[in-house]
């Protein structure tokens, strides 16, 4: 199971169609939208392909 923070969504590459190209210009985009957001990587249990993902979240307004 992934270890996700609560109140975090990912956006996985499951068909590896993303390219590096295609993950950074996501990242702005949300990143533009408000959003706090990383790319990430990990390698599934049992296989050997890493897989990127795309995590963003909303922060906590400062008062």
């Amino acid at each position: 199971m992934s270890n996700i923070k609560p109140g975090r969504q990912r956006i996985k590459n499951l068909l590896f169609k993303l390219n590096d190209e295609d993950r950074n210009t996501l990242v702005c985009l949300i990143a533009k939208a408000g959003y706090s957001v990383r790319i990430g990587k990990e390698r599934p249990e049992g296989r050997g392909q890493t897989q990127y993902f795309v995590e963003f979240w909303e922060e906590a307004a400062d008062e």
